[in-house]
């Protein structure tokens, strides 16, 4: 994907392209990690999640059409892209190419 300008931007096409595209995997009890491509950017990155147990795998858009979550606590994660790659314009002392969004997941 083309390198774009860093930007402050949330577009729901994000949440759903990131319920599609990322997984959940837990890494420990209590601790798991969301991993998949930047909708914005398109670079692989990893969201530590520390909360709770995760039951579910499975990701939720809000506010969309969608099947019956799990049994279990929803919980919703707001998630920034966190790449490393240089963006044109980025802060000095940020990090990603500013996308955020919101997913969806079950908690028991």
């Amino acid at each position: 994907m083309a390198l774009v300008p860093y930007e402050e931007v949330n577009q729901r096409s994000f949440e759903e392209e990131s319920a599609r595209r990322f997984t959940l995997v837990q890494v420990a009890k209590g601790t798991a990690e969301l991993r998949g491509p930047c909708p914005r950017c398109g670079t692989a990155i990893q969201i530590p999640l520390v909360s709770g147990t995760y039951k579910s795998f499975r990701l939720w858009r809000r506010n969309g059409v969608r099947p019956t979550p799990p049994p279990g606590e929803v919980h919703e994660e707001t998630v920034i892209c966190t790449c490393e790659e240089d963006h044109p314009g980025r802060p000095e002392g940020k990090i990603g190419c500013g996308a955020y969004w919101c997913l969806e997941i079950t908690t028991s």
